[in-house]
């Protein structure tokens, strides 16, 4: 989650604060000229009086708070897109890459439509879309992790090793120490065969919901398309919404000690899984909201 942003930060930032101030010193100077000192102490009291002023009162103001925790959302979607983004290009998925360039390009021209004063469409219904896009490729990226995990582990090399112990427990001049040792890594390799057949389990309705979530995000869009003017778009656009949103279990599917399990790749891949985690949770919390 990210950090709750500061207000008086934001305030302080704004670029109609940095106007004022701006202005209130172009407006000293030119007081200075005929009244000298005294008009610069006179106008830069009075701008120091209103920032303060200003300082306590703005960033309290409920309007200027939704401003800033939406302006705080859509830069943590801006990053957690470009971290998704330059992960699936360093692996290769272009496909990935491509249909989700698509997904973002409807997005845009709904956004267009969303600004039609006569349509029923509303801006925070396209930013639920936009949301959305981003959990695609999250979801891309815990695929591609898991795909590359399969690659580099087979059932057939985890069952050789098990049959290695195995023989080497038959031995009767076998340690008791030795033994049980033997009989932890036994119990290791059978965790770690349990573990893959539960993620190609889960891989599989992964897929699934990859392959589904850009048609429907295009009956989503002709949707709107066709319809821009119509009076019941909120309804229509919730019902269609609810199909397209990730189902909860989806996310809950993958924790992070399946996904830390991935051997001498896991810093790499717990990155990008965290990632894909919170996008995949962000949606299913989205769903109750």
């Amino acid at each position: 989650m990210n950090p709750k942003p500061s207000y008086l930060g934001a305030f302080l930032r704004h670029p109609a604060n940095r106007t004022a101030l701006l202005a209130a010193g172009v407006v000293a100077i030119f007081a200075s000229i005929p009244m000298g000192l005294a008009g610069l102490a006179l106008v830069g009291t009075l701008a120091v009086g209103t920032e303060i002023l200003a300082a306590l009162m703005v960033p309290s103001l409920p309007s200027f708070k939704a401003w800033v925790d939406r302006e705080a959302h859509h830069q943590g979607l801006s990053q957690r897109r470009k971290l998704l983004i330059d992960e699936l290009g360093a692996r290769g998925e272009s496909g990935a890459l491509s249909t989700y360039q698509h997904m973002w390009e409807r997005v845009q021209a709904l956004y267009e439509t969303a600004g039609d004063r006569q349509t029923t469409l509303t801006r925070q219904d396209v930013e639920k879309l936009e949301a959305l896009t981003v959990d695609y490729l999250g979801l891309c990226s815990v695929n591609a992790s898991l795909r590359r995990r399969k690659e580099q582990i087979s059932e057939d090399q985890v069952n050789r090793r098990i049959a290695s112990v195995e023989a080497q427990l038959r031995n009767p001049a076998l340690g008791d120490e030795e033994a049980r040792q033997l009989r932890a890594t036994l119990a290791e390799y059978a965790e770690v065969l349990n573990r893959a057949r539960r993620l190609a389990v889960r891989r599989s309705a992964l897929e699934a919901t990859l392959l589904a979530m850009p048609d429907k995000m295009e009956e989503v869009y002709q949707l709107v398309i066709t319809s821009p003017y119509a009076t019941d778009m909120g309804s229509k656009l919730e019902d269609s919404l609810s199909r397209l949103r990730i189902a909860e279990e989806v996310a809950a599917e993958f924790d992070d000690a399946d996904l830390a399990a991935f051997g001498n790749n896991a810093p790499r891949v717990s990155a990008s899984g965290s990632a894909a985690n919170a996008a995949a949770r962000q949606a299913s919390q989205r769903q109750r909201t």
